[in-house]
């Protein structure tokens, strides 16, 4: 009897997870990821603003919070998300991707809990009649707000990061351990790109630096091991290292010409290739009025004049 009770579960839940596949299926059909999405998003972000309002109050009267009747309380919560929902169409962060979201990404998000902090103030003192809420709502409502705005999306973030950086580990044969020449922006532009795209099979494992102030510091999580210029030291640091390089990568563009000469011993004495990362662009001309479609070689000719 349990065995048959227990198949028959199985089988509705199966059942149940098949027609929503089929459904969740039908939906992106008829209407894009990327029109769903933002909505949905914008539809959290607004049942997010109505739940901070009644977490800020509570934190704000404590016990207090019982005095209050329902409908006073709902009417301050409906009111300060209509309004959050008001500011974010228009801001239009609700478009933002959350996968990519970073400290950058929290300032239009501060600037839209502030505005609708800042318009719900007015309202809250026409809503107190028999009833009123402390003046200092609205602040503490800004800062809950940030927190449940934003928690979400690193979350999110990290969990995608996680996830790449697992598709990382199971192509581990196939990452070059390497060292990295510079410390500036472009090297943690390759250090970001490198930790979250499993198709860079690329593992900077140290840094050298023209600066010898920056010895001992760290770019996310790669070592500043020094600057080349002392060699003896540089071989010593590498061989304490779990993997050693085996190539070194120019990160910075303009470097001075005694650390790259430096450098080049350094290489030399290690036999490690070294190679420079050089941004290029190509230009696609457009279709001519003449030709429906460009030929192989005035793609070509685009590009090599512009590479």
């Amino acid at each position: 009897m349990t065995l048959t009770a227990v198949g028959e579960s199985g089988a509705f839940f199966h059942g149940f997870g098949s027609h929503f596949t089929r459904l969740k299926t039908n939906l992106l059909g008829v209407f894009p990821r990327t029109v769903i999405l933002p909505q949905a998003i914008l539809i959290f972000d607004t049942m997010l603003a109505f739940l901070s309002i009644f977490i800020a109050i509570y934190l704000r009267v404590g016990n207090e919070f019982l005095d209050y009747t329902p409908g006073f309380i709902l009417k301050n919560m409906i009111v300060f998300a209509l309004l959050s929902a008001s500011v974010f169409i228009w801001m239009q962060t609700h478009r933002a991707l959350w996968r990519y979201f970073s400290l950058e990404d929290c300032i239009p998000l501060a600037l839209s809990v502030v505005l609708a902090s800042i318009l719900y103030f007015p309202l809250m003192i026409l809503l107190a009649q028999q009833e009123s809420l402390p003046r200092s709502i609205p602040l503490l409502n800004t800062l809950v707000y940030m927190i449940v705005l934003c928690l979400p999306r690193f979350i999110y973030r990290s969990m995608n990061d996680r996830h790449a950086m697992q598709k990382k580990r199971l192509l581990a044969e196939q990452i070059v351990p390497v060292l990295l020449a510079g410390s500036g922006d472009t090297t943690e532009l390759f250090i970001r790109e490198v930790m979250h795209s499993p198709a860079l099979s690329y593992n900077p494992v140290g840094i050298l630096s023209p600066h010898i102030k920056e010895k001992g510091r760290r770019i996310h999580t790669v070592p500043i091991l020094g600057t080349p210029k002392n060699i003896e030291a540089i071989i010593k640091e590498l061989r304490q290292l779990p993997k050693r390089p085996i190539q070194i990568i120019i990160t910075d563009n303009d470097l001075p010409k005694d650390f790259l000469m430096a450098l080049a011993t350094l290489a030399q004495k290690n036999s490690l290739p070294m190679m420079q990362m050089v941004p290029q662009f190509s230009i696609v001309l457009p279709p001519s009025e003449k030709d429906d479609f460009l030929t192989t070689d005035d793609y070509s000719k685009a590009v090599h004049s512009f590479v």
